[in-house]
C-alpha cells in the first residue's frame, strides 16, 4: 500500500535580535526524538489529527511500531519536555533508491523559531546515516504563501511538479522535492505514487472521537 508523506508548517526566523537568536539556538540543541511506540501512538496520532483534521492516518502509524525499522519509523519531537511535533521516513518498495519523509509537523506554538528546519536537517541526517539510499524526497501540495515552502525551498535541493495524477477535472497541485544523500539530487520524473488515492483512503477513514 502507497503512503504518502505529509508535513511540517514552518517558515524562517527574520527580524530578531541577536539575543533572541542565541536563545532560540540554545532551545534548538535541546531537540531529541523518541521512537513512536504502542505506549505513545496516541500522542503521534493526537499532532495528526489537530493538523491534518480530515484525513490522519493511524493505520500508518500503527504500521511503523508494529513493523519498525529503520526506513520504516516515527519520532514524536520533544524540545525538553515539551511535545512539539512529530517526523518520520518511509519507503516505497519499487523504488529502492530513496527514502521518503512521513507526517511531519510542528505544533503551532513552536513554529517559526527554526525548530522546523533543524528537525527536518536531523531526518536528512538520520537518513544519510543509514547508507542505504541515494535521495531523500517529501511531497507536499502547493497552495499561494504556504509557509512549509519556503522551508522545502531552502533546504532540499530540487522542486518539481508532480502532475501524473492529475485529470482534466481534478489539478491535485503535488510537489516533490529531493535531497541528494550519496548521489547528486535527480528529479523524480513523475513516477507513479498513489498520492490521491492514499489521501482519499486517509479522509474515508472515520477517527472521529
Amino acid at each position: 500500500m502507497h503512503k504518502a508523506s505529509i508535513y511540517i508548517f514552518d517558515e524562517p526566523t527574520s527580524n530578531i535580535d541577536l539575543k533572541t537568536e542565541e536563545r532560540i539556538q540554545k532551545l534548538i540543541d535541546k531537540i531529541t526524538k523518541i521512537p513512536v511506540d504502542l505506549k505513545n501512538i496516541e500522542l503521534a496520532f493526537n499532532i495528526q489529527k489537530s493538523i491534518w483534521t480530515s484525513d490522519p492516518d493511524y493505520n500508518g502509524l500503527y504500521d511503523k511500531v508494529v513493523n519498525r525499522a529503520d526506513d520504516n519509523c516515527s519520532f514524536l519531537v520533544y524540545l525538553q519536555n515539551n511535545l512539539i511535533g512529530i517526523t518520520g521516513v518511509e519507503i516505497y518498495d519499487e523504488y529502492i533508491d530513496t527514502i521518503w519523509l512521513d507526517w511531519f509537523a510542528i505544533l503551532p506554538n513552536y513554529r517559526r523559531r527554526g525548530y522546523g528546519k533543524k528537525v527536518l536537517l536531523d531526518t536528512i541526517e538520520y537518513c544519510k546515516n543509514l547508507k542505504k539510499y541515494d535521495y531523500f524526497r517529501l511531497d507536499t501540495t502547493y497552495y499561494e504563501n504556504r509557509p512549509a515552502l519556503y522551508l522545502y525551498d531552502d533546504v532540499m535541493d530540487l522542486r518539481e511538479d508532480y502532475t501524473v495524477e492529475d485529470t482534466d477535472i481534478i489539478k491535485n497541485n503535488f510537489i516533490i522535492y529531493t535531497y541528494g544523500l550519496n548521489k547528486k539530487a535527480e528529479y523524480w520524473n513523475n513516477k507513479y505514487l498513489g498520492l490521491r488515492e492514499y489521501y482519499d483512503k486517509c479522509v474515508l477513514n472515520d477517527y472521529s472521537d
